[in-house]
């Protein structure tokens, strides 16, 4: 129980630091350092890139007796890609996934000059 609590109190604070930005979904591949791999889906903490984040997600697990797993993860967003390490609750053990993220650019706001 005390692991749960302070991986719910370390991915809080890293999302509490971004939280002017809006969240982004993930979608990628997933390994289990028990051995599985699945597909993972996950809403992380900011869209921008280049910056840390935090991350919720749900994962299937291919030819796993239980296949399904939900993890909370942190790592950091690149430009339309993330790479995460994290716990997965009902796996019960440390997970990394890297995959397509829907992140923007900090310099996306330019509008050209009107005439």
């Amino acid at each position: 129980m005390k692991k749960i609590a302070l991986s719910l109190l370390g991915a809080s604070m890293i999302a509490s630091s971004t939280v002017t930005a809006d969240p982004a979904a993930f979608i990628g591949v997933a390994y289990g350092f028990g051995g599985n791999f699945g597909l993972t889906a996950k809403v992380l903490s900011s869209d921008e890139e280049d910056t840390g984040v935090a991350a919720l997600g749900a994962t299937y697990y291919f030819g796993t007796p239980t296949p399904w797993g939900v993890d909370l993860s942190a790592g950091y967003a690149c430009d339309n890609s993330a790479f995460l390490l994290g716990y997965d609750f009902l796996q019960k053990t440390v997970t990394g996934s890297a995959g397509w993220a829907d992140t923007e650019n900090e310099d996306s706001s330019y509008s050209p000059p009107r005439d």
